[in-house]
């Protein structure tokens, strides 16, 4: 008689998780008006596979020069997505700027880490450069109101308070003397676009991040005095993990998941009927 051993019973059990987690993938999270996110509550649920975070909470914030961050309300520009608007909410200020304060959208991805891949602006008057910070501080995250205003800070500082500058980009393409251009993704789409350029691993993995109107820094190198301002119309992230090291959306804590507990006991089922059907020989 052939035994069926615990062994046995735990290597089909693992190739049964293998074969039930997808492929690789990142997702999009859409802010504009077809997109997967909602205003209010400022949310976004998706589904995809194992590496994809399935829900994104974001807040606007925005500080005067040497000040902390307060709360800002995100604005819904439809087609173009999002702005801020923490201090007036005329053109251009309704967008996400650095004229009077700068502002900035604080990504949660609660339980998951990810990595931020790219983004995309859906709207960008005179100059549209880009900040893109992790949070490397405690696993509480961060506490945006005891933090002062990035303008001038250096890169041990922003690290200090737990916060590393991982990629800056410029959304546009225009100079010194051209100010007032105005881009939309119907003519300049192509420009509006930014892959991230972060490696997608656990090491460059946060579960929040923050994407800003530029303030110096990252690959843009030093201070920029032209004003920013775009509208954010989608980010695009990869899941690595669960905060707990698991996989991605996965129970805090190390509580399985009600599939993984179906395979579980389905195995273990397996394996009580083997006995019975020994001990009856």
């Amino acid at each position: 008689m052939k035994q069926f051993n615990l062994a046995s019973m735990g290597a089909a059990f693992v190739l049964a998780m293998g074969f039930a987690l997808p492929a690789a993938a990142q997702m999009a999270y859409n802010f504009g008006s077809s997109g997967n996110c909602n205003f209010p509550p400022a949310t976004c649920t998706v589904t995809g596979s194992a590496t994809v975070a399935s829900a994104l909470t974001i807040s606007g914030w925005g500080a005067a020069s040497g000040a902390n961050f307060v709360s800002a309300t995100i604005t819904d520009q439809n087609a173009s997505g999002i702005g801020i608007n923490s201090d007036g909410n005329t053109s251009p200020n309704h967008a996400i700027d650095n004229n009077g304060n700068l502002e900035l959208l604080l990504l949660d991805f609660s339980d998951n880490k990810v990595v931020l891949t790219g983004l995309q602006a859906g709207w960008a008057q005179g100059d549209a450069d880009v900040s893109v910070m992790r949070w490397t501080g405690g696993t509480s995250g961060p506490t945006m109101t005891s933090i002062n205003d990035f303008t001038g800070k250096t890169t041990a500082q922003l690290a200090a308070a737990g916060w590393a500058i991982m990629s800056s980009h410029d959304l546009d393409t225009t100079s010194s003397t051209n100010t007032s251009t105005v881009y939309t993704t119907s003519t300049n789409a192509g420009q509006l676009k930014a892959n991230t350029g972060i490696t997608v691993n656990s090491t460059n993995s946060s579960s929040w991040w923050i994407v800003s109107s530029y303030f110096g820094g990252g690959s843009l190198g030093g201070a920029d005095s032209m004003k920013d301002y775009f509208k954010l119309l989608s980010v695009s992230a990869t899941c690595v993990s669960n905060t707990t090291g698991e996989a991605c959306n996965t129970t805090p804590r190390g509580v399985a998941e009600p599939a993984s507990l179906a395979l579980a006991g389905i195995a273990l089922a397996g394996f009580g009927f083997s006995r019975r059907r020994r001990s009856a020989r």
